[in-house]
């Protein structure tokens, strides 16, 4: 036996991981268990499903360490009920990291029923483009406007001054966005001579200008009324939000080209058979171009609304449509004016012409919402196809695919470079620098981690952290716990490989026992060192070596290299074996030369 064997063991198994865990997926138990998985985890729509199914839920356990747990279900149905979203979460608190990496993979309460099938690129991309249509905006990014709403919510009652206000940029970016003001481009001195002059004086510097933006902004946040009072009026917590959707300069999901076409093709065939309101409500189609081409929306208008205004007419200066101060449903009766016209009202060239030239050619159309058969139409074919599409040539070639895309992260294809969307994706998420990252339009970033090709290539559209990914991560445990079952040296080494390139901090190693005990065991500490108070452990590690060179595979090497090493003279595979023996033996012909060991107690990190 070789006198080295943790390295040599190790060595056998890290230089080729894949054919290592081919190996062990052939094995029967293991075979048995990974087809029932993935042929039923699809199946579980809840918490309740899953925890009740004993072997699904074992199998997901083991897939992230967690095998000792598996009996208490309820501890887990707990930290599954709370989700990750919120900080304070249960599995969020816990100081083990993998029941957060746990929940989020098996997000029920993100994700609902959808959980064991949820990717970016499916659920989250349809549900982000009816959103869009639903608010009317294409927001930059979904997630870059909750996420400043939430940020907004949560701090704009600590503000109790026009310091604080400018004080904190996001805050002020955020809330100028809601009155059509862009913060950047303000001089930080003008802002606050708006502020400081307040309302009340109708002389005062928001007062005098003729864009009354300034004057909504200082009206809402009227410091100079209201004082440290100002933020907790509902102007400030419930009316800036709702304004920001329409204040930031956002604009509407527009209906493709075919989709308008479509509409017109049925409008011109159809609208002549009209001859009553009641034909025309009756058509649903007919109706909902009708009202669209005038800026009106049939599906949140009621049908007593629209019958009222239609039967009202336009003749009486006091009919429902002409009290309206918008004018809207009064330019929609007047072309469909059957209180004047009657079963003449469509011949008219007002609806057989000037009606459909309005609906396809004016700026009016894309304000009007797709209607939900069109949205339905474009979602299926979208879900129907997507899952085809394995790398970005595939998703720029369709091109019904990537507006659909687009539109979902508040981009408008038709404004977009396809040269920059194509480096957005290329570059991914994962590099801070990437152009994605970079980019202050946070919709890039949520478009490139939705179709994320840089880091799950072609499986980018299809794959889900409850099926593929955590088998792959059942298979590399129970790699890892075959090795530990001769070698728990090997086990400790490929554990800390697996979770090195994520260890941001040395806090981090010291919150696993494991990766704490690997790093001890390579600068020759004891295990008494573990009683040490934590942050001197930290200090000591932090002098000896560099975190950083665990992110870079060869330094990585080289420290398990030392590991496995170290690991051996303390405990010797063979027991006849001394540490001090091991030290000053002959080179052995397979392994790490004695010259090379007594080198590498020289090492410094």
């Amino acid at each position: 036996m070789s006198l080295l064997n943790t390295y040599i063991s190790y060595q056998l198994i890290a230089k080729d991981i894949n054919k290592s865990i081919d190996r062990i997926e052939q094995q029967p138990t293991v075979d048995r268990d990974t087809q029932y998985y993935l042929a039923n985890i699809t199946k579980v729509k809840s918490i309740d499903d899953f925890v009740n199914n004993d072997r699904l839920f074992k199998y997901a356990m083991k897939a992230y360490g967690l095998e000792d747990m598996d009996y208490a279900k309820a501890f887990m149905v707990k930290a599954l009920k709370e989700g990750v979203s919120d900080p304070d979460s249960f599995a969020n608190k816990l100081t083990d990291k993998r029941y957060a990496q746990f929940v989020s993979a098996f997000n029920f309460t993100a994700n609902g029923a959808d959980a064991t099938v949820y990717n970016k690129a499916q659920q989250l991309v349809t549900s982000n483009y009816a959103l869009q249509v639903q608010i009317g905006a294409s927001q930059p990014g979904l997630s870059y406007y909750q996420s400043e709403t939430a940020y907004y919510a949560t701090n704009i009652s600590k503000v109790k001054s026009i310091d604080d206000l400018m004080g904190d940029s996001r805050l002020l970016t955020y809330a100028m966005a809601a009155f059509g003001l862009d913060a950047e481009t303000e001089p930080a001195a003008t802002v606050r001579a708006m502020l400081e002059g307040g309302v009340s004086d109708p002389n005062s510097p928001a007062n005098k200008l003729a864009d009354k933006s300034y004057a909504n902004f200082v009206s809402a946040f009227n410091f100079a009324q209201y004082g440290d009072q100002t933020t907790t009026r509902d102007d400030v917590q419930k009316a800036v939000p709702k304004s920001y959707v329409t204040g930031a300069g956002l604009t509407l999901v527009k209906p493709s080209a075919d989709y308008i076409k479509g509409e017109a093709d049925y409008y011109a065939a159809n609208i002549s058979k009209v001859k009553s309101i009641d034909d025309l409500m009756a058509d649903k189609r007919l109706l909902t171009f009708a009202m669209a081409s005038y800026g009106l929306d049939s599906s949140t208008e009621t049908p007593r609304q629209i019958r009222t205004m239609l039967e009202g007419g336009v003749s009486d200066p006091v009919s429902p449509a002409n009290q309206l101060k918008d004018k809207r449903y009064a330019n929609f009766v007047t072309a469909f004016d059957f209180a004047q016209y009657g079963d003449q009202t469509t011949s008219r060239d007002t609806v057989q012409k000037d009606t459909p030239k309005i609906y396809t050619t004016e700026s009016t159309l894309g304000l009007i919402q797709p209607n939900a058969d069109y949205i339905k139409s474009e979602t299926a074919y979208y879900l129907a196809n997507v899952t085809n599409v394995k790398s970005i040539d595939d998703l720029m070639a369709n091109s019904r695919l990537y507006n659909y895309a687009l539109s979902a992260y508040g981009l408008d294809p038709s404004k977009e470079s396809k040269d920059l969307i194509r480096s957005v994706l290329a570059g991914g998420i994962r590099d801070p620098d990437s152009v994605a990252n970079k980019m202050t339009n946070k919709a890039y970033a949520g478009l490139a981690a939705a179709f994320n090709f840089e880091q799950y290539g072609e499986a980018a559209t299809t794959i889900n952290p409850a099926q593929q990914p955590t088998v792959d991560m059942y298979m590399r445990q129970t790699l890892e716990e075959d090795a530990g079952k001769t070698n728990e040296g090997v086990r400790l080494a490929l554990y800390f490989e697996r979770k090195a390139p994520n260890i941001t901090s040395w806090y981090d190693v010291l919150a696993d026992t494991a990766l704490a005990s690997v790093v001890r065991t390579a600068l020759g500490l004891p295990d008494s060192f573990a009683t040490a108070d934590i942050d001197k452990q930290a200090q000591l590690f932090e002098q000896k070596l560099d975190i950083k060179d665990f992110t870079d595979p060869e330094k990585l090497s080289k420290f398990l290299t030392r590991f496995t090493s170290m690991y051996e003279i303390n405990h010797p595979t063979s027991t006849a074996v001394t540490s001090v023996s091991v030290l000053f033996a002959q080179p052995t012909s397979v392994g790490i030369s004695t010259d090379l060991m007594m080198a590498m107690q020289q090492l410094k990190f």
